[in-house]
């Protein structure tokens, strides 16, 4: 993966987006879908109130370990945000983080274009043999998608997230390059 400016310098062209560098714009834009909380993440909680929403998405962006994109769709907008976090090149895995924070484009597509872009680029691009993520086990339009990308539930944990006053429960999934190879095999035969 091309390292620049917010971990990223290539375009990595899907079928329905484009996975390209983050502008200031599109921080403020993203910042703005998750200070609104209507996305829901268990990667992302807010760690620290004494930072803004944008100096803490900066902190992570910007970390070493993170290589981070903008989701577009073929119209040119700006629909959300997708890249791997905690790169750990000795494990050779990474965490997928992903939102498509554009209510327009929920439910269409976007999501599972952007993953299975992401995911055929790093596996042919990098020695990273696993990707991971978790996801709000309630949150069953992404857990459908991440299922028909290719990941599987690999653990179930409860966790606090953010303000919620109950624990929530989370799936741990997980996907491996070679099964990762295959399915892209069995999507071009069909």
């Amino acid at each position: 993966m091309g390292i620049g400016k917010r971990g990223v310098t290539q375009v990595i062209k899907g079928e329905k987006t484009l996975l390209r560098p983050l502008n200031d714009a599109d921080i403020e834009i993203i910042c703005q879908w998750e200070a609104g909380q209507h996305i829901a993440t268990a990667a992302f909680e807010h760690k620290s109130r004494r930072l803004t929403v944008i100096e803490e998405y900066m902190c992570r962006v910007n970390a070493g370990t993170t290589r981070m994109f903008a989701i577009e769709a073929e119209d040119g907008a700006l629909i959300g945000d997708i890249g791997l976090v905690e790169i750990n090149w000795r494990r050779s895995e990474a965490e997928l983080v992903v939102r498509i924070g554009h209510p327009k484009y929920l439910g269409k597509g976007y999501g599972h274009d952007a993953i299975s872009s992401l995911l055929n680029h790093t596996f042919s691009t990098t020695k990273l043999d696993r990707v991971y993520l978790r996801v709000l086990a309630d949150n069953v339009r992404a857990v459908k998608c991440f299922e028909r990308c290719g990941f599987k539930k690999n653990w179930v944990m409860v966790r606090q997230v953010a303000n919620d006053r109950y624990p929530k429960k989370l799936f741990l999934m997980a996907i491996e390059r070679d099964s990762q190879e295959r399915e892209t095999r069995s999507n071009r035969a069909s």
